[in-house]
């Protein structure tokens, strides 16, 4: 027996299926909801695409031969997994799942919505799994289409027509000195005082820049940026203790400066406020487990925002 798969009819195969089962033509008929000579006729197709006899009638009935006993493992398990492959996926049960999903979140989302979001899940959700990886942003719209990533909370807006976004909030940045700044201390920050300071700042990403840089090249200010650091997070303890200025979002600078000598300031320029947005692949729009995470992200900044009265 040599037959190419392109040679062979594969509806065949559930008839060969049925009748291994059942051993009888009528009651295979019954299983597969044909008429008995469609199943007979099936059979004898078979037979002669591959050139075996495959049963042979005794007394008990269609009894397969040592061949088609052989065949009928994998073409058992091969039909299953295919039918399990077409069949819809399950409903996505959150009490029941054991699943893990793997987030992007920069410093910022981690402090601002983090905890909230996974004091959710974990009571809707025991079984579930998160992990929140870095931000980089030049590689979030390749992981998110291979799947290496299932939803990204970010600022940044890709021209790619495969991702979807949903605002999440508006951030207000601000601009934080040590609190007895030999500048700030008895005197507004005005733009003279802001561009002739020097400033620590968190880097550009995927050859943007932040939000604010992308504001003060368009007003063509320029900052004496003397120290950069990768997270946000850090700001607040080097501006604190240095002459350095530091700019960052409202929620974070207010949340430090009740621990730390730092102080608060607008920017001296017309800034709009930061957008930051769940972004995930349109491809995984059916994935009832993604969807049900979605929604927990922004119920979980519904009730954030709501809470602060904004």
């Amino acid at each position: 027996m040599n037959v190419k798969l392109h040679q062979l009819d594969l509806n065949l195969l559930r008839v060969f299926d049925a009748l291994v089962l059942e051993r009888n033509l009528t009651r295979a008929a019954l299983r597969l909801h044909m008429s008995q000579p469609a199943v007979s006729n099936a059979l004898a197709r078979l037979r002669l695409q591959l050139g075996e006899p495959l049963f042979v009638r005794t007394a008990r009935g269609m009894t397969p031969t040592l061949t088609a006993q052989s065949l009928h493992g994998p073409i058992s398990a091969a039909l299953k997994l295919l039918q399990d492959s077409l069949a819809p996926p399950p409903a996505f049960d959150p009490a029941k799942a054991k699943q893990g999903f793997a987030l992007s979140m920069n410093d910022y989302a981690q402090f601002a919505l983090l905890p909230r979001l996974w004091a959710r899940v974990r009571t809707l959700a025991p079984g579930v799994r998160l992990g929140v990886q870095p931000d980089v942003a030049d590689e979030l719209p390749v992981r998110l289409a291979a799947g290496n990533l299932d939803l990204a909370i970010d600022y940044l807006h890709f021209d790619e027509p495969e991702l979807a976004y949903v605002p999440l909030l508006e951030e207000q940045l601000v601009v934080i000195a040590r609190r007895d700044h030999p500048t700030l201390a008895s005197a507004s920050l005005d733009m003279a005082a802001y561009e002739a300071a020097e400033h620590v700042t968190i880097p550009a990403r995927a050859g943007r820049g932040s939000p604010l840089e992308i504001v003060l090249g368009s007003a063509k200010v320029r900052r004496r940026v003397a120290l950069h650091v990768p997270f946000y997070m850090s700001i607040p303890a080097v501006v604190a203790d240095s002459e350095l200025l530091g700019t960052m979002p409202l929620r974070l600078a207010q949340h430090f400066a009740t621990y730390l000598p730092i102080t608060l300031h607008p920017l001296p320029m017309v800034v709009p406020p930061v957008q930051v947005s769940l972004i995930w692949h349109r491809s995984r729009e059916a994935d009832s487990g993604l969807r049900w995470l979605r929604r927990q992200v922004t119920e979980t900044v519904a009730v954030l925002v709501e809470e602060r009265g904004e």
